[in-house]
């Protein structure tokens, strides 16, 4: 499989994320650590006691010998890590989940030393209670992105409390099986997703499981944040004792960003508090403060709330605010990988790590791709044309109509440029007032034949019915809906093509990439 590289200002409009991967603007007052300038932060949490929820954890969702090795690893002084993370996708939702998980792997691989050793860690944010972004999964179906729903009535539960519907999984597994070319990868493939459903019970529980499917050789340690509750109860007293500091942190920031002429993308009403209740059936519960607690129609005092933290620190859930704080409270993290949005979010986030007196870590951007298979590849080296030129296919069906008439336009024209040298000449020999009509008759001539030009191209391409058949293809293979591939399609579409060959030319292309690079995969 070969390689080339979309830049990155194709990836993201971003402003924010462009000058930190970028390094072109100082911005240690929003990030103390630069990926290019890396150092270990401070870490003075408990390695045992995470080592023993990681172990617990992990044995539960049977991952590989290699997974149990990088977790026992974290007791030693000199191993560090890098995490990662996302809500539990059905499947594992769009591919931009396997390259986070993916370039995690390949960040500790490069760093990994006889001195310093880093363990890839993805937190399952299964906390999370919007069942609406991970309910479907996007694959193509004749050569158009087909998106197929997981239908859930569930609102505002926990995905680490809602039970997997085994037959809705099936019943996926089946269209996939139908809308997908045959492959000798594709039987055994859903027959050992077939069984990983069976063994799952919740949402959450089934991501994870699927991840270690396709990762766990490679290393990919996964947890679940509940699984780690009690352990979280420092962070959380403080949230209760200081209930909307953080949000007043996060408006000071906000302002600061604006004065830096970026846009801020965290808003909080000043009521919030950065944590959710769970009651008895793990739905998340929204939490504001005025004086007291409030949560739904009931209110508590703080001596309330503590009450509930000691007796059942189960009942509370970080926020995507205070996640991160959490993650590096309680792992030794040296990096987070996070994708061009998260970046941008961590640039507020600065002052509540410092309010939870925690070192942030170093912010490494994640590596992307775009998949072109070789009928999508033929397709472009036709009509000449690069990726990005097909994110505007009607543009580029005009500039290929365009150059099939280049030639003669640009042999009349060039006649015409000559003929009208020698007029200009000649009437400046007669008259040096006609030199000015000259040129401006030039200027109509030019502007009519462009005009003609434009005419006969727009004919052509309304006439060219394949070439806009094949452009259209490839449109919707490289940028379903309009958008980057990796954030619709779904890892199977190229398992059952590929097999784990598709996985292990991921790894590679990953490798020997720049930080944030976004990488094209010929395949």
């Amino acid at each position: 499989m070969k390689h080339d590289v979309i830049p990155y200002e194709f990836i993201t409009s971003e402003r924010l994320t462009i000058d930190y991967v970028n390094h072109t603007r100082d911005l240690t007052e929003l990030f103390p650590r630069h990926f290019k300038e890396p150092s270990i932060r401070k870490f003075q949490g408990n390695k045992q006691e995470i080592v023993k929820k990681l172990l617990a954890y992990n044995q539960k969702i049977d991952v590989p010998k290699q997974v149990t090795l990088n977790i026992e690893a974290l007791n030693k002084p000199e191993t560090f890590a890098v995490i990662t993370g996302q809500q539990p996708g059905i499947f594992s939702g769009p591919l931009y989940t396997i390259y986070k998980a993916m370039s995690t792997i390949v960040l500790c691989e490069r760093l990994s030393s006889p001195k310093q050793s880093f363990v890839p860690i993805f937190w399952n944010a299964s906390e999370d209670h919007d069942i609406s972004e991970v309910n479907h999964i996007t694959t193509f179906k004749q050569n158009e992105p087909f998106t197929i729903y997981y239908n859930s009535e569930s609102r505002r539960t926990a995905l680490s409390h809602l039970n997997l519907d085994k037959s809705e999984l099936k019943r996926i597994l089946t269209i996939i099986d139908c809308i997908s070319p045959d492959s000798e990868f594709k039987k055994p493939l859903l027959n050992e997703i077939t069984r990983i459903v069976q063994i799952s019970s919740t949402v959450g529980e089934f991501f994870s499981r699927f991840m270690i499917f396709l990762l766990g050789d490679m290393g990919l340690v996964m947890i679940e944040p509940h699984y780690l509750r009690e352990l979280m109860i420092p962070i959380f007293e403080k949230l209760v004792r200081k209930p909307t500091e953080c949000t007043r942190i996060l408006a000071e920031t906000g302002l600061q960003l604006s004065e830096l002429g970026y846009s801020p993308k965290i808003h909080k009403k000043s009521a919030i508090c950065n944590f959710f209740i769970l009651n008895e059936k793990g739905k998340r519960l929204q939490v504001k403060h005025e004086g007291k607690f409030r949560i739904s129609n009931e209110t508590f005092s703080e001596r309330d709330i503590l009450d509930l933290l000691e007796e059942n620190p189960s009942r509370f859930s970080a926020n995507a605010i205070t996640r991160p704080v959490i993650q590096d409270f309680l792992f030794p993290t040296f990096a987070y990988v996070a994708g061009p949005n998260e970046i941008a979010y961590y640039a507020q986030l600065k002052g509540v790590y410092d309010f939870f007196s925690v070192e942030m870590p170093v912010i490494f951007p994640r590596f992307g791709a775009t998949i072109t298979e070789n009928k999508i590849s033929k397709t472009l080296a036709k009509f000449k044309a690069k990726i990005n030129e097909l994110k505007d296919p009607e543009k580029l069906l005009k500039r290929i109509a365009s150059e099939r008439i280049d030639d003669v336009f640009s042999s009349f024209k060039g006649a015409v440029s000559k003929g009208m040298t020698e007029v200009i000449q000649r009437a400046d020999s007669i008259d040096p007032t006609l030199i000015k009509p000259c040129f401006s008759a030039k200027g109509k001539i030019f502007k009519t034949i462009e005009v003609l030009e434009g005419k006969i191209a727009s004919k052509l391409k309304q006439h060219d019915l394949i070439a806009r058949q094949q452009i259209t293809k490839a449109y919707n293979n490289l940028f379903p809906y309009g958008d980057l591939q990796e954030r619709h399609i779904n890892v199977l579409e190229y398992i059952v093509k590929f097999g784990q060959e598709f996985l292990k030319a991921v790894h590679t292309n990953f490798s020997d990439a720049r930080y944030g690079e976004h990488k094209v995969i010929k395949c």
